[in-house]
């Protein structure tokens, strides 16, 4: 069978709890890939291809000792595209690109059970920039000597602390993850009706708003006429984590102030978005209003949804970090709203407006500006992170694939060939139906 056939499932179409997979089956699941990946290593080793420095290393030790050490590092090593590679053998594609439903999850962290090789290739090949497969990789700092993440119980006494980034459920999100929403997000912006929309998702956020402002003063200089939409996924700042979403709509022949703006927090502890001073600032830096004129900033209004729970207290591995999901919701539904009813976007009722948008984000909300429980929230956000990590090695595995023209064998002429023509469709990323 084909490479490229391993699509994952549309969200839409998943269930929002976990599948009955077992951690039998995973575990059996792990043993195979585990073994293709040592098959593909030795048969590397057989043909020459090591360099002379491991040669000798290899030579002082048995060869078996030396792939279930450090064979992979040295094979990412002298490959810059030792990835790639990988990706064109069906039996370890077929595991690297499983979906969410042929993984067993930790029932208390949702930590995804990996083969013991496959933590070792993702954690290697995070050291290459834009290699890094989202939230399937640990932190330098948790890494082996042979690519293994270091386990608390592993590490020296004193040492041993629960982080974020121990977790597969809290580790935050990449710039490889951020691209992934960030193309989702154009792509559904592309068709407008009366209102064009524009997606912002470059920059930090007070860098997003100047673009803005540009794009904008180049719309008057163009003699445009119409109002603009323009939609904002952006951290805060090189020194914060945190994302939010905003929405600018833009006159151009007003560069200078927006006729509206919607600031969309996921964070309300008490009713007050901690990050609403911050962006105000940013308004104001980007649109300064002469003497006696009022902010810009005073006509920010509050969109932001109490979804983020991050409480002192709670175990670490139960921390939600997963404000790039949450925002990349909103804009979504934004988006949605801009196109079928551009006059809410205009001057709608801001309560009438959040209505319509959380009524868009079934992943969250059971109805409008109904939460969904916590726990069906976390789930959901586990499945976006396994399917992000799932796009981010599709594209590499389809880039690859593009620069073949034609059937080329695998690392032995019995082994499996790879289908190297035809345009492989991206996997969506879309909303999931209500449970």
């Amino acid at each position: 069978m084909p490479l490229g056939f391993n699509q994952p499932e549309p969200m839409a179409n998943l269930p929002i709890y976990y599948t009955d997979y077992t951690k039998e089956q995973a575990e059996q699941a792990n043993l195979a890939f585990d073994h293709a990946v040592k098959q593909y290593l030795c048969h590397w080793i057989e043909q020459g291809t090591l360099p002379g420095a491991e040669r000798n290393l290899e030579a002082d030790i048995d060869t078996e000792e030396f792939i279930e050490q450090g064979a992979l590092r040295s094979f990412f090593k002298h490959h810059t595209d030792a990835l790639e590679r990988l990706l064109l053998e069906e039996d370890i594609a077929r595991h690297l690109l499983r979906p969410n439903s042929q993984v067993f999850f930790d029932p208390d962290a949702y930590e995804p059970l990996l083969a013991r090789f496959e933590k070792r290739i993702y954690n290697v090949a995070a050291h290459r920039e834009h290699l890094e497969v989202p939230f399937r990789y640990s932190p330098t700092s948790r890494q082996g000597a042979y690519g293994d993440s270091v386990g608390l119980d592993e590490m020296p006494a004193g040492e041993a602390k629960e982080d974020i980034g121990y977790y597969f459920g809290t580790r935050r999100s990449d710039t490889t993850a951020l691209n992934v929403l960030a193309r989702h997000l154009r792509r559904e912006a592309v068709f407008f009706t009366t209102l064009p929309i524009l997606v912002v998702t470059e920059g930090y956020m007070e860098e997003s708003l100047r673009t803005i402002r540009n794009a904008t003063e180049q719309l008057r200089k163009e003699g445009s006429q119409s109002l603009h939409c323009f939609l904002v996924q952006r951290r805060h700042a090189a020194d914060d984590r945190h994302l939010g979403a905003a929405l600018l709509l833009m006159n151009p022949q007003q560069p200078d102030r927006p006729q509206r703006v919607l600031f969309c927090d996921t964070l309300k502890p008490n009713g007050r978005p901690p990050w609403m001073a911050k962006f105000k600032r940013y308004i104001d830096a980007v649109f300064p209003q002469p003497t006696g004129v009022s902010a810009a900033s005073e006509q920010v209004e509050d969109a932001g949804l109490n979804l983020q729970r991050l409480h002192d207290g709670v175990p670490v591995r139960h921390q939600d970090i997963d404000c790039a999901f949450y925002t990349a919701s909103i804009v979504r539904a934004l988006i949605q709203i801009a196109k079928v009813s551009p006059e809410l976007i205009i001057s709608g009722p801001l309560d009438k407006l959040m209505g319509q948008m959380t009524e868009r984000i079934p992943e969250y909300f059971e109805q409008a500006n109904v939460a969904r429980a916590p726990e069906v929230v976390r789930e959901v956000n586990v499945i976006r992170r396994w399917q992000t990590g799932q796009e981010a090695l599709l594209d590499i595995q389809q880039r690859t694939l593009s620069t073949l023209p034609i059937l080329m064998p695998t690392h032995s002429e019995q082994d499996h060939s790879v289908w190297a023509s035809g345009e492989q469709s991206s996997p969506g990323m879309d909303i999931p139906s209500a449970a």
